[in-house]
């Protein structure tokens, strides 16, 4: 007998009850679990055991399902603040995968920031020379490209999200605002745009614009995809952001242009 989990970590609203079997496929009859009290947020560990057939051995089949119990707003969005994240690897591929539960390790900065287009804003060398050519092929077809912001310091993310606490909300920040260590813009690899330089330069009017709809038909060819889209909310757990592009190289921007699947998916998949 055996079993697998359907997933490594899940989120849980506060208060919620669990069916744990529901995380399991396999022989499920005889599986024991610990159960956590999901009254108080955080992050937990489910371990999941299937006891040997043998009387005469102590083999066991134990997986553990990472449970984070959040507080959830619109659009299945959960706040930050309430998990504990993994710390990725990687933070020097261009690959690399931040998000609410994964996070930049402590004191990581990139190495090779270069200025953007003329702007006082900064990349990584490889995703700076990828966007010079978006913004090149944007200009030469008459399209106005402002860049607003690029790198982010872990200092300056955290002051990004408490303004945004400070003046919108928990609620709001968790939408549009990542958590200081979980930014991409501090992995030198996201970059936000409008067709605007003033007033409210991102908004999701930047979809309507020239530049906004030359993210979605060209950026692909450079290496970039639109990381948090309109249909997409509840796999990215961000709001709906047009101007906000992310390098990933040509290979893996291809594949995600032409599937028309999250980054999310196409790191899990690439892993399994």
């Amino acid at each position: 007998k055996s079993f697998t989990l359907n997933s490594d970590r899940i989120q849980v609203n506060q208060y919620e009850t669990i069916n744990y079997l529901d995380y399991i496929s396999g022989d499920k009859e005889d599986v024991q679990y610990t159960p956590i009290d999901t009254t108080n947020l955080g992050t937990y560990d489910v371990a999941y055991t299937l006891p040997s057939e043998d009387e005469n051995t102590e083999d066991q089949d134990a997986k553990t399902l990472i449970v984070d119990v959040v507080r959830t707003y619109d659009n299945e969005i959960f706040n930050p603040t309430d998990v504990i994240p993994e710390t990725i690897s990687n933070p020097e591929s261009i690959t690399a995968l931040v998000n609410k539960t994964r996070k930049i390790p402590e004191g990581w900065v990139p190495d090779d920031l270069v200025e953007v287009a003329g702007s006082h804003q900064q990349l990584r060398q490889e995703a700076a020379q990828a966007f010079q050519k978006f913004y090149d092929a944007a200009q030469s077809q008459g399209i106005t490209c402002y860049i607003i912001s690029g790198y982010r310091s872990n200092e300056t993310q955290a002051l990004y999200w408490q303004r945004q606490v400070e003046i919108y909300g928990e609620e709001y920040a968790s939408q549009y605002s990542a958590y200081p260590g979980r930014s991409e813009h501090q992995l030198g690899l996201a970059i936000d745009i409008s067709n605007q330089i003033s007033g409210d330069r991102l908004t999701e009017q930047v979809a309507d614009s020239d530049i906004g709809k030359f993210i979605i038909s060209d950026g692909y060819k450079y290496g970039f995809i639109l990381r948090y889209p309109q249909d997409k909310v509840s796999i990215t757990n961000y709001g709906y952001e047009p101007w906000h592009m992310r390098y990933v190289g040509k290979e893996a921007a291809q594949e995600i242009h032409q599937r028309g699947i999250t980054f999310e998916e196409y790191i899990e998949e690439s892993q399994s």
